[in-house]
């Protein structure tokens, strides 16, 4: 990979990298995340000047198992004793999504990924009259020895393309879908890096599960995504809100404040969902414990309200735990089912409590919204049956 600067891309450094943020990630952070999560363990990354920023990312993936090395020249490359037995080479300033670049690289033959000439291709590195560099080549290690003569201002990758190209490495032609839908895309400005981020954003949203959760939540996330992932503190103090919300819940159940109790346990819901589609950056795999943290308290703070709310031979907190149990039960839903709008959403379930409590019906509210979760539950397995019967048809 390469950060060297371009004619289009600026160098790599904090005031000028926001042009290639794609989400408050450099398009080389998106690089090497996908890399990570596909099994690359060692990555080397061709440099005119070592940044702070560039430390940092590195000791960064240090902590995910990933290996940086920044090289200089193509001598620096062969010379190192990390080499692998195949190497993976990518454009500069190019975003791969995880998914096409997991399926070029488990495929584990060598090849140069190609994709035809046309206007969403127009910034790609062109190859010949037909088709353009798709920023993606698998090397052999083995003969990067015979590479020597390299033409002066060439970056690492252009010559290894070249190099491939000459030694007859086999073209993988990519469907233009892949450009269209921004599987591939070069990022050379702040509205190629923008359109990415608003893709994504709208692939989140449109697969979260839950009416209320996916139009409300996820059009106000939508709308704040672009301000979060310029603050470069969001990330690290986003789930604070949502967390605040959920605690304040308990002390106004105890206060016997039931119906402001779970309007506080909804705000939580919104704020961490909202803190949940806008952080869209990589992980490394990993659950942030703080997620957790909060579904446990605000499955708590429920039980809590029900307890509060119980009177003799109500039954509270046991149609509240039945409800919680069919809320789980209802999980492996797909987002595109229409039962998922309603048995799927949290959001929905604590509204309806929060109406109970405040007609002081609280208990009968609750076998109401049992025996609705039931009617869909029943409702949903009678469609999934006939999904599967339609599908074992001739």
């Amino acid at each position: 990979m390469s950060v060297v600067s371009t004619i289009e891309t600026p160098n790599f450094a904090e005031n000028q990298s926001q042009s290639l943020t794609i989400a408050g990630q450099s398009v080389l952070e998106w690089q090497l995340a996908a890399l990570q999560k596909s099994g690359i363990t060692t990555c080397f990354v061709e440099v005119d000047n070592v940044s702070g920023a560039l430390l940092k990312m590195s000791d960064a993936g240090e902590r995910f198992g990933l290996t940086i090395h920044f090289v200089r020249t193509l001598e620096d490359l062969q010379k190192s004793s990390n080499l692998k037995s195949r190497l993976v080479i990518l454009a500069e300033g190019q975003y791969f999504s995880e998914d096409i670049l997991h399926r070029l690289i488990v495929s584990e033959t060598p090849c140069v990924a190609t994709c035809d000439i046309g206007n969403e291709s127009a910034d790609f590195e062109r190859i010949d009259l037909t088709r353009c560099w798709a920023g993606f080549t698998l090397l052999d290690t083995e003969k990067l020895g015979s590479i020597q003569d390299i033409p002066e201002g060439w970056s690492i990758a252009s010559t290894l393309l070249r190099f491939a190209i000459q030694i007859g490495t086999p073209f993988q032609p990519l469907p233009q879908s892949a450009i269209q839908n921004a599987e591939i895309a070069k990022i050379s400005s702040a509205a190629d890096a923008q359109a990415i981020g608003t893709k994504k954003m709208q692939t989140r949203v449109d697969v979260v599960k839950g009416w209320i959760e996916r139009n409300i939540f996820g059009a106000i996330a939508e709308r704040l995504a672009p301000v979060a992932w310029g603050n470069a503190s969001f990330s690290k103090y986003a789930h604070f809100p949502a967390a605040v919300a959920v605690a304040l819940s308990l002390v106004l159940t105890a206060v016997n404040q039931a119906v402001f109790a779970l309007l506080f346990i909804f705000l939580g819901l919104m704020l961490n969902q909202i803190q949940t589609l806008i952080d869209i950056k990589s992980h490394g795999g990993r659950r942030p414990i703080h997620g957790t943290v909060f579904w446990v308290v605000s499955i708590i703070s429920a039980l809590y309200v029900a307890f509060s709310e119980a009177t003799v031979g109500s039954n509270a907190v046991e149609f509240t735990t039945i409800m919680l149990g069919l809320a789980a039960l209802a999980l492996p839903i797909p987002a595109k089912r229409w039962t998922a709008n309603f048995l799927c959403s949290p959001a929905l379930l604590v509204l309806g409590m929060a109406m109970s409590a405040y007609f002081s019906e609280y208990a009968f509210g609750l076998k109401i919204i049992v025996f609705a979760q039931l009617a869909l539950l029943l409702t949903e397995q009678y469609l999934a049956r006939r999904v599967v019967a339609a599908q074992k048809q001739p």
